[in-house]
């Protein structure tokens, strides 16, 4: 067994009788929920920005500073869901939008999910 993934004792989800945990693994949930979701929304939303500059024909240059801009608005929110920290170490959960693992502590998605609905 390779020494790097064992976990120690204080990696472990936190209990459920310990309620200031939970609310932080509640909080760190809900955070994460709204950052994937605003992630989600303004990606499929591109497809509406795009055919609705194609059919006000503002343009060439006006279209496409703001199809530009959406990228931009776009390439924040990920940015945004990228910075969410894990509730357990307090890092960077992940570089890239869809991690499932915190790179720091090795917290899975599922387990802040389980913890922050009263699971164990």
């Amino acid at each position: 067994m390779n020494i790097l993934h064992k976990r120690r004792k204080t990696d472990q989800p936190p209990a459920l009788d310990n309620e200031q945990e939970v609310d932080r693994y509640q909080r760190a949930w809900r955070s994460y929920i709204a950052r994937r979701n605003l992630v989600v929304v303004l990606f499929l939303s591109f497809i509406f920005v795009g055919f609705a500059t194609a059919k006000l024909k503002m343009g060439e240059g006006v279209d496409f500073a703001i199809l530009l801009g959406w990228i931009g608005v776009y390439l924040l929110g990920a940015w945004w869901l990228t910075e969410w920290r894990c509730p357990r170490c307090g890092k960077v959960f992940g570089h890239r939008l869809w991690t499932e693992r915190c790179i720091s502590c090795d917290l899975s998605k599922n387990e802040i999910a389980n913890v922050a609905r009263g699971k164990s």
